[in-house]
């Protein structure tokens, strides 16, 4: 079975729920999908990127996934974000990479990532093959999300 557009093959049986949603192949490697946010909700995300001097920095902030391309950049290397289960706090990992490749990441961040944001957070991600398929012809057009053009 698979989501968004025939993109994400879903992960089936035991293991299959919000943790390992599924995989996506992006440039020929397969990367580990996760479904831990929704969009309309409000959450707090703790992010660690690198200064330019090379030394690793830790935000926390607290914002919607379609505000969330505005703090991502070529030096994001690992992000989590603040989930309640039974009243009890915990963080989830929602992006992985290591040298500006992706180990994992979460499908509600794949659905609000334009082709702009891609280029300035992620030019090691681009994958033509799936723009074509998801029809985009500007900067402002969906990467993983099919986009009607007018």
């Amino acid at each position: 079975m698979r989501d968004m557009t025939n993109l994400i093959e879903l992960t089936t049986g035991t293991l299959g729920g919000s943790v390992f949603y599924g995989t996506i192949r992006i440039n020929g490697n397969r990367i580990s999908v996760s479904n831990h946010l929704t969009s309309d909700k409000e959450y707090t995300f703790r992010m660690i990127g690198k200064a330019r001097a090379g030394f690793p920095m830790i935000v926390e902030f607290t914002s919607t996934i379609k505000g969330l391309p505005y703090y991502l950049s070529k030096n994001t290397t690992y992000m989590e974000v603040l989930s309640e289960i039974g009243g009890k706090p915990y963080w989830f990992n929602v992006l992985t990479t290591k040298g500006g490749k992706w180990y994992s990441i979460d499908k509600g961040i794949l659905e609000v990532l334009t082709v702009g944001d891609m280029y300035g957070a992620f030019p090691k991600m681009v994958d033509w093959d799936i723009w074509k398929r998801m029809n985009t012809k500007f900067h402002s057009c969906k990467s993983f999300v099919p986009n009607a053009l007018k």
